[in-house]
């Protein structure tokens, strides 16, 4: 039987401010949180010192803008919070970690002839992001 070849995958496009975006697969995340309440937690890095009570489990948050930026970042009421489920390790077991967003996150679909190289001006993304694509010939 032949094998079919997969050309397009459902992500979801998040956005984390002043034109920063990323995407994440259909499966990667979770839940997706308006004005959720969360938990400053002291002594924590300025990008991840907050916490979400989820399920009865406490929920690391991350700001990826102020982690990108060095520098903390204030947002304006309308939060949104998304859950999104990772491993660290392929042996590991999965965990939920959170990410503050600006609007809710997208539904797209990604074409492998998106691809593309990530470009210099855009390498501070290197550290987190394991492909790049064009989105809108942008």
């Amino acid at each position: 039987m032949a094998e079919i070849k997969t050309t397009s995958s459902r992500a979801w496009l998040l956005d984390f401010g002043r034109g920063l975006q990323a995407a994440v697969g259909a499966n990667e995340m979770s839940h997706i949180f308006l004005t959720p309440t969360l938990y400053k937690v002291p002594g924590t890095p300025f990008y991840a010192d907050e916490i979400f009570v989820f399920q009865e489990d406490l929920i690391p948050v991350v700001d990826v803008l102020s982690l990108l930026d060095g520098r903390k970042n204030q947002y304006i009421r309308n939060e949104v919070l998304g859950l999104g489920v990772y491993q660290p390790s392929a042996e590991a077991n999965a965990h939920l970690g959170g990410l503050r967003l600006t609007v809710m996150p997208s539904n797209i679909f990604v074409e492998d002839t998106q691809f593309c190289e990530l470009p210099p001006e855009l390498a501070f993304w290197s550290p987190l992001a394991l492909s790049c694509f064009m989105l809108n010939e942008t």
